[in-house]
């Protein structure tokens, strides 16, 4: 497939959409022809902040380009992923997937369809500091994870179980390719119709258990995951830090730099940071999405992964209801 510049618009120009705007406009791979928002206003305001233009119909946009990104709100992402499918284009939609997995599960047949490439944006997959903690990711026995946010307003057309704390499931999915066969779920509803905070711990098939905890109702923000894996403690930190720790003997390989101190049955425990670089994780994730239209690869996070992570979501909502 040719490596010419992707035809890409982007579809819903609000906190999201505004930065998928900037980053393509700025993107050398891509072509970015325009963008369309169900308010018109918002959509002039952000195709004239990055130099590009604003249409009034959605198919005529689509018509003229071969790929979008769907940054709407959730409950219309079936209907223009749809529609972007029919007309031709590859599809990055912004996590969840759908509303719910029946819709999702839709997408991606249309998708497999056509022929066409569907990816899902859940960005901390591309997180650097997830990239270089993935090596020592191998066979984790336990999993605690807190993703914290102050309350903004935004993501509340759903539970905070669909907002954030599916960001962890996927990037769980990824690592863990074992059915969960036991789950734990509590939540509680504060400013909102649907679960603000929810704890769920999660037991898979080869004994992995992962104990998750997301809020939007918290006075400081926190995006930590800490991977008890043999051998080896690895501690990280979405905002640009990873941490490890491992016994004498483990079979973890410590670099010879590493911070070490002894313990009373004569072994000693090494532990050193990992260093993360500084890479924006959404251009990372574009990036991605355009060489997989220019290369036809799967994507990390394909339509099926991020079908996955909401049929998991949504297992996790039924339990508290129940």
């Amino acid at each position: 497939m040719s490596a010419d510049k992707v035809r890409v618009c982007v579809i819903g120009t609000g906190h999201l959409g505004n930065y998928h705007t900037k980053l393509l406009s700025e993107l050398e791979t891509a072509d970015l022809v325009g963008v369309y928002d169900t308010d018109p206003k918002r959509a002039a305001e952000i195709a004239s902040k990055y130099s590009t233009s604003a249409f009034d119909s959605l198919s005529e946009l689509l018509d003229i380009c071969s790929a979008a990104v769907i940054a709407s709100p959730t409950a219309s992402h079936r209907e223009i992923a749809e529609k972007a499918i029919s007309a031709g284009c590859h599809v990055l939609v912004e996590k969840p997937i759908a509303d719910t997995t029946s819709e999702g599960s839709e997408m991606v047949s249309a998708a497999k369809s056509a022929g066409k490439i569907m990816m899902v944006g859940h960005v901390e997959h591309f997180n650097p500091a997830f990239s270089v903690a993935r090596e020592y990711l191998n066979n984790p026995r336990f999993i605690e994870s807190h993703r914290l946010t102050i309350f903004r307003g935004r993501g509340a057309d759903v539970s905070v179980i669909h907002d954030l704390l599916i960001h962890d499931l996927e990037l769980i999915l990824a690592i863990i390719e074992e059915p969960v066969v036991s789950m734990d779920a509590s939540a509680s509803k504060i400013l909102t119709d649907s679960p603000d905070i929810a704890n769920v711990r999660l037991k898979f098939e080869g004994g992995c258990v992962a104990n998750l905890t997301a809020s939007r109702m918290s006075l400081t923000n926190m995006r930590k995951m800490r991977f008890f894996v043999p051998g080896a403690y690895v501690g990280l930190d979405f905002g640009g830090k990873v941490e490890v720790a491992t016994l004498s003997g483990s079979g973890v390989d410590a670099p010879v730099d590493a911070e070490s101190f002894d313990l009373p049955n004569d072994e000693r425990v090494y532990r050193w940071n990992i260093p993360v670089p500084q890479e924006n994780a959404l251009l990372t994730e574009l990036e991605h999405f355009i060489h997989c239209v220019q290369t036809g690869e799967e994507p990390l996070v394909s339509g099926k992964r991020g079908l996955e992570a909401l049929r998991l979501a949504d297992e996790i909502l039924d339990s508290i209801d129940k």
